[in-house]
């Protein structure tokens, strides 16, 4: 997953937004991250501020609901 940390570090809202949705979302169960990825890939976000963080909160919707 080192390339997705990359991409969601430097890539444009666009790109993240597609890349989260398929891995949150659309991927199989064997290729889905786990909740501690989610969450390094929230707190990543959260750091680059503005259009990142309505992405964060998107991984943070889907924590939540992994927790249910």
């Amino acid at each position: 997953m080192t390339q997705i940390l990359e991409l969601i570090q430097t890539e444009s809202v666009g790109v993240v937004e597609e890349t989260l949705d398929f891995l949150l979302y659309e991927c199989s169960i064997e290729d889905a991250p786990t909740a501690e990825e989610v969450e390094q890939w929230r707190d990543i976000l959260n750091g680059r501020g503005n259009k990142f963080i309505r992405l964060a909160a998107i991984c943070q919707t889907w924590l939540d609901e992994e927790q249910k």
